[in-house]
């Protein structure tokens, strides 16, 4: 039987270099193995910045900041629009350790590309509900008004991110009261539609809601 030898990357680039194609034959590879670690390098600097608050990954620890991975790609960039554009106005978060930081600010500081590097990243990782009490009833309530008022567009119980919407399902429950709070008093801008659905919620419907959210797992 013969044994034939598995070569590396590497050692056919070597290979090639000494046949005398020279540095010229593998320029371009290098050029990419170089733009790759670079890429690296970026993601890895701009995720550490978002860690300090969202935590490592995105998954938050902290129940004021949501979880953001998992979010769809297309998801995350009108997020980050909304809050460069004002259309969301974000409450100043004062990490342990860190200077206090509005996400207004910081969308307004990331570059485009930077925003799709983000975007990428995160979209890449599954979603990880957060585990918080709730109660039953209220959760069994809370579906029926989903199912009734939201479902159209936050599929699935709020939990699908090609919706291209917010993961609602598993969501932090501070966070989530804090956006309802901020859309009924117009600090978060909505679509037409569902500002239209939101305000035939009472308080009773919002709270439910909240609690069918925190069922979620």
């Amino acid at each position: 039987m013969t044994c034939r030898r598995i070569r590396t990357s590497g050692q056919r680039i070597i290979g090639r270099m000494r046949r005398g194609r020279g540095i010229a034959a593998v320029w371009p590879v290098l050029c990419a193995l170089s733009a790759t670690v670079a890429c690296a390098a970026d993601t890895a600097a701009l995720t550490e910045k978002c860690a300090t608050c969202h935590g490592p990954q995105g998954y938050s620890e902290q129940p004021d900041v949501p979880v953001i991975a998992g979010f769809s790609r297309q998801g995350f960039i009108d997020t980050l629009a909304a809050f460069r554009d004002g259309d969301r106005v974000a409450i100043e978060y004062h990490p342990p350790g860190s200077a206090a930081r509005m996400m207004n600010d910081i969308a307004r500081e990331l570059t485009d590309a930077e925003v799709e590097v983000l975007a990428d990243y995160y979209s890449r990782l599954p979603f990880v509900a957060r585990h918080q009490p709730f109660d039953d009833a209220l959760a069994s309530r809370g579906a029926v008004v989903h199912d009734k008022l939201c479902e159209r567009c936050h599929s699935n119980g709020g939990s699908e991110p090609e919706d291209d919407a917010a993961i609602l399902a598993g969501q932090w429950t501070p966070y989530l009261r804090r956006q309802f709070a901020d859309i009924a008093d117009g600090k978060r801008r909505v679509p037409r539609a569902m500002l239209k659905r939101f305000q035939q919620l009472d308080d009773s419907d919002k709270e439910a809601l909240l609690h069918f959210y925190a069922s979620l797992r």
